[in-house]
C-alpha cells in the first residue's frame, strides 16, 4: 500500500507539471469508507485511470483488460497498483473460467471494503458521446450484493471525463462526479428477474454518465454561442471592423443629474421599430450560431475546438486592450489585484530565460519521444511508452551534449556536469512556464507594455475577421442572417 501512495504522489506531481487545469467536482459522493465501484467514461485511455487515481482518496483496484498485462513492465506497475485482469474472448479460450475468478476477486474486494474502478464501455469512447455500456459492472455489483443477501451497502459513483481535447500533454480536464447509485434499490428486481435488472441498472448508469459528460459539451456550445454573438453582433454575413464608432460613451463621464435624467427617460420610452427589428435580428443570429455549432460538433468536433481556441486569443487580445485603458487608473483597482498582476508580470519577463533554455535543450528529445510512441497503435501502451521512450530519449540527448562540451568547449567535467545537471528542472521549468501563462494569462501585462493602444486595436481587428472566416468555413456557406418574413 506505501508503493501506491508513493507512485500517486509521483502521478499527482507529473499532472501539475504537464495539465494546464485539473477540477474535480462532486468528489464528495465518493465514501470515504466502505464498498464502492466507480464507474467512468473513458475517453483516453490509461489517462483516465491516473486522472482518477490521483483525485480519489482512496486506493482503487482497476479492472483491465487483459491483453495489457502481457506487457512486463506494464503488468508489474498494474498489479502494484491492485488492478485486476478482466479476459475476453478474443484474447483467451477459457475466458468464461477465468472471469469466474475475476468476480470472485471483486467480490472479496468489495466484501472487505475496498473501491473498484470500472470503465463499463469497454473501450475508449468514441468521440464527444458515451459508447454502449457493457453489462458487466451491473452483473459484479448485484452479485456482489447477492452474495451478501443484498446487505453489503455496495453503492456506484458515476464519473465523467472531460478533456477540452484528447491530447496526451497539455490539457483542462473537469472531473465531474455524480450521485452514488444504491445497488441494493434494484434487490427485488434482482431476485424475480435478474436480466431486467441488469438492463435497467446498466441504463442508469449510462444516464448519469451522460448527465456527467454531455452535459458539459452543451454548456461548452451554450457559452461559446454568447460569447460568439457578442463578437459578431446581430449579423454574420458581413464582415466587422473595430473602430471608434463601436466604443460606448462612458455614462462616468457624464454629471450626475444628467445620468439621472436619462435614467428616469428610459424607463419611459417605448422600443421603437428600429429597436425591435435589431432584437429580432440578435435572436436569429445567436439562433444560427447555435445551430452550426452543435452540427459542426456532431460531425468535425476538432474544428469546433480550433474555432473555440481562435475564440479564447480573440479574448485575450480584448483584454490586453481593456487593461491597457484600465493602466491609466490602475490605483482604482484594488492593491492584492495589482500586486497579482505585477506578480505575475514580472514572472513571465523573469523567468522565460530560463524557461527558454529549458525549452532549447528537452524539445528535441521531447519531439522524438512522442512521435516515436504515436507508432503504437495500443494507447494504453502508448501512454507507458512516454515514459520508457523519455527515459532513453533524454538520456541519450543529455550524454550527447555532454560529450560535446567536453570534446569542444573549454568548460571542462566540473562545468560540464553543471551543465548537464540543470537540464532536467529547466525542462521542468519551460512545462511549468507554459502552464503558468496559460492558467493567468489575463493577468499579465506583458503585451501593453510592448504594444500601443493602436497596434492592440489593429490586432483585434485582424484577430475577428480571421474568427468570422473560421466560423463562416465551419458553417460550410456563408450564412443567410436575415430574418425571414414569413
Amino acid at each position: 500500500m506505501k508503493l501506491y501512495w508513493l507512485l500517486i504522489r509521483f502521478l499527482r506531481l507529473v499532472n501539475l507539471l504537464y495539465f494546464v487545469d485539473i477540477r474535480s467536482v462532486g468528489r464528495e459522493q465518493v465514501p470515504g469508507q466502505g464498498p464502492v465501484i466507480v464507474a467512468a467514461n473513458h475517453p483516453s485511455s490509461i489517462l483516465d485511470s491516473i486522472l482518477l487515481a490521483t483525485q480519489i482518496h482512496r486506493p482503487i483496484n482497476y479492472l483491465a483488460r487483459s491483453g495489457l498485462f502481457r506487457f512486463p513492465v506494464i503488468s508489474t506497475v498494474f498489479r502494484w497498483l491492485g488492478a485486476v485482469p478482466i479476459y475476453r474472448p478474443h484474447e483467451v479460450k477459457d475466458y468464461a473460467v477465468r472471469n469466474v475468478a475475476v468476480f470472485d476477486k471483486v467480490f472479496e474486494l468489495l466484501e472487505a471494503g475496498g473501491c473498484v474502478g470500472v470503465f463499463p464501455e469497454g473501450q475508449n469512447s468514441p468521440p464527444t458521446r458515451i459508447g454502449p455500456l457493457r453489462k458487466g459492472t451491473a452483473r459484479m455489483a448485484l452479485g456482489a450484493e447477492a452474495q451478501n443477501d443484498y446487505s453489503l451497502g455496495l453503492v456506484i459513483v458515476p464519473v465523467g471525463v472531460n478533456f477540452e481535447n484528447r491530447d496526451f500533454l497539455m490539457n483542462t480536464v473537469l472531473l465531474r462526479f455524480g450521485l452514488p447509485i444504491r445497488v441494493a434499490d434494484y434487490a427485488e428486481l434482482h431476485r424475480s428477474e435478474p436480466e431486467k435488472a441488469f438492463a435497467e441498472l446498466t441504463a442508469r448508469i449510462k444516464r448519469e454518465l451522460n448527465r456527467s459528460t454531455m452535459h458539459i459539451e452543451d454548456e461548452r456550445i451554450g457559452q461559446m454561442v454568447e460569447e460568439l454573438s457578442q463578437v459578431f453582433g446581430d449579423t454574420l454575413g458581413e464582415r466587422f471592423e473595430l473602430d471608434e464608432s463601436e466604443r460606448h460613451v462612458d455614462p462616468a463621464g457624464q454629471r450626475f443629474y444628467k445620468r439621472w435624467l436619462w435614467k428616469i427617460a428610459a424607463w419611459y420610452r417605448r422600443t421603437t421599430p428600429e429597436h425591435s427589428a435589431a432584437f429580432e435580428r440578435r435572436m436569429h443570429s445567436r439562433q444560427q450560431i447555435h445551430d452550426i455549432l452543435t452540427k459542426a460538433w456532431q460531425s468535425d468536433p476538432d474544428r469546433v475546438v480550433a474555432l473555440n481556441n481562435r475564440l479564447d486569443r480573440y479574448k485575450d487580445h480584448l483584454r490586453q486592450t481593456e487593461l491597457r485603458e484600465a493602466l491609466k487608473h490602475s490605483f482604482d483597482t484594488p492593491v492584492r489585484q495589482r500586486l497579482i498582476r505585477l506578480r505575475m508580470t514580472l514572472y513571465s519577463l523573469l523567468m522565460a530565460p530560463l524557461a527558454l533554455f529549458g525549452l532549447v535543450h528537452n524539445m528535441a528529445p521531447y519531439l522524438l519521444t512522442k512521435t516515436l510512441s504515436q507508432l503504437n497503435r495500443d494507447e494504453a501502451v502508448r501512454a507507458f511508452s512516454y515514459f520508457g521512450l523519455g527515459v532513453i530519449t533524454f538520456g541519450a540527448t543529455y550524454s550527447f551534449i555532454g560529450l560535446w562540451l567536453w570534446h569542444y568547449t573549454d568548460f571542462g567535467i566540473a562545468w560540464s556536469v553543471v551543465y548537464l545537471a540543470a537540464l532536467p528542472p529547466t525542462g521542468f521549468v519551460a512545462l511549468r512556464y507554459r502552464r503558468n501563462v496559460l492558467v493567468y494569462r489575463d493577468r499579465i501585462l506583458v503585451r501593453t507594455l510592448f504594444f500601443n493602444r493602436q497596434e492592440l486595436i489593429d490586432l483585434l481587428r485582424r484577430e475577428r475577421r480571421l474568427l468570422h472566416e473560421q466560423f463562416l468555413a465551419l458553417a460550410g456557406d456563408r450564412p443567410d442572417t436575415s430574418p425571414s418574413r414569413d
